[in-house]
């Protein structure tokens, strides 16, 4: 009958050597409870030593010092541990700290002091000379590179300084509020070149500007009343007219560098398909008022100039008009895009039936009588929902 072969538990922390080392070496000390003794634990400790300093080297060697530290949890001597340099600390310290974590090695005190004397103390000194040679180094000659953020931020500055020279020119009648206004604005804009998303905090400083010059012109707040007594009402308007000119081409910049971005040649996707996640009511029938509404296809908004959408749950009509300079409205989800935010709105409607059929008539008369409905106006966001009727686009 065939002896079975028994297999050697191998010890998971016992440093693995090759055949040949295994054999001429021995394996890894280890030691028992209670086996290591006053009498015998010089002995064991230089022949444990022999054994090590054939295996060790000194990066080892500072990684189970480091070990040590961990477990005693002596967290800022690790600190030092690790920034200092390897040749300061002692192979025979590694060793022992090996002996100690992992063998079962019960360390003596005076073991521990020679750990402290020929690899921690030193490592620690070299430390704290090299925190106080970094702390006393001269800011100025460590310059600091700006980030790009920083560079493009400033960059946006320098354009919002340029178009607070034409507010000014503006303000002195020196510039006039007609096509060539903006188009100053967006040459300044090209000229410094900013990033699409750095410009909202522009757009967020001219509002508040336009909303103070708004609120003036409401005469509530005396104060604002006083500081702006030097103008006219009319004058006043026309700074809002040019605030609105301000936003609207910021807008319109962020979304051409937006648009312009290179983008990775990607198989064109059919209208439908872009438009395929987009809301919207197809019919609408209310018995009350005898209104019948009928939805236009979703695709006539992508690349339209011009749409006119009604939800039917709030009684709300928007307008959208594309954007000047980005030329067209687009589907991306369920959102309408490229459309500008001062001359898009929001109305709501006392009489839909009568209202709806002056819009479904020429663009011209649509939009005047738009702007004669007195009701709040509300700055669209381009969301649509499932009581959305698009009523024309083009």
């Amino acid at each position: 009958m065939a002896k079975r072969r028994v297999r050697k538990t191998i010890d998971p922390n016992e440093i693995r050597l090759s055949d040949l080392d295994q054999q001429y070496y021995g394996p890894e000390p280890k030691y028992a409870e209670g086996e290591v003794t006053e009498d015998n634990r010089k002995s064991l400790l230089g022949s444990a030593l022999n054994w090590y300093s054939k295996i060790l080297d000194t990066k080892k060697s500072v990684v189970y010092t480091k070990k040590w530290l961990v477990k005693e949890g002596r967290d800022e001597e690790v600190k030092a541990f690790k920034k200092a340099p390897d040749h300061l600390s002692s192979q025979t310290c590694g060793a022992v700290c090996r002996m100690a974590v992992s063998r079962g090695w019960p360390m003596s005190d005076k073991e521990k002091e020679f750990i402290e004397e020929r690899s921690i103390r030193p490592s620690v000194k070299w430390y704290n000379e090299q925190k106080i040679v970094e702390e006393n180094t001269d800011e100025k000659e460590k310059p600091k590179r700006k980030s790009i953020q920083d560079i493009m931020k400033e960059k946006l500055l320098d354009a919002g300084g340029e178009i607070d020279g034409l507010i000014d020119l503006f303000i002195e009648d020196e510039v006039k509020l007609d096509s060539k206004f903006k188009n100053s604005i967006l040459f300044i804009l090209n000229e410094f070149n900013p990033l699409a998303t750095h410009i909202p905090m522009l757009v967020a400083d001219y509002e508040k500007e336009k909303e103070e010059i708004e609120e003036a012109l409401l005469g509530k707040d005396e104060q604002l009343v006083e500081a702006y007594s030097c103008f006219t009402k009319t004058k006043l308007k026309n700074f809002v007219k040019a605030y609105e000119a301000i936003i609207s081409t910021l807008n319109a910049y962020a979304t051409l560098k937006i648009q312009s971005r290179a983008k990775r040649k990607r198989k064109v996707v059919p209208v439908e398909k872009q438009v395929s996640k987009l809301k919207y009511q197809k019919l609408f029938e209310c018995p009350s008022t005898k209104l019948k509404l009928e939805s236009v296809k979703p695709t006539l908004l992508h690349h339209a100039k011009e749409a006119w959408c009604y939800d039917t749950q709030k009684r709300k009509l928007h307008h959208y008009m594309a954007d000047e300079f980005g030329g067209s409205l687009f589907v991306k989800g369920n959102t309408l895009y490229g459309f500008d935010p001062i001359l898009s709105a929001i109305k709501t409607l006392r009489k839909p039936h009568d209202q709806i059929k002056e819009i479904m008539g020429s663009k011209p008369a649509a939009r005047k009588y738009f702007d004669s409905i007195k009701a709040v106006e509300v700055k669209p966001k381009g969301r649509f929902n499932d009581q959305m009727i698009i009523l024309k686009a083009f």
